[in-house]
């Protein structure tokens, strides 16, 4: 599916209507299974690629957040 497809035509305002009339906790659902659609509607080895990168993505946000609650103390001079 392009950009400039008929398909994509459809696609975009259908997951847009969705998208508002769904509750703002399932958002991120609809979301998620529209991106790995729309690259997977390409080709579907992109599957691989997307999920590595929401792997990766998931993972760092999670380490990002575990280091920003940790307080760090500046480790002794020595002399």
């Amino acid at each position: 599916m392009l950009f400039n497809s008929w398909q994509y035509g459809i696609f975009l305002p259908v997951v847009f209507g969705i998208y508002w009339l769904l509750p703002h906790r399932l958002r991120w659902i609809l979301l998620f299974v529209a991106s790995y659609y729309f690259y997977m509607s390409w080709n579907a080895k992109y599957v691989v690629l997307i999920l590595f990168t929401t792997i990766v993505s998931y993972i760092a946000a999670i380490l990002i957040e575990y280091r920003k609650n940790v307080t760090c103390t500046p480790p002794p001079r020595v002399r």
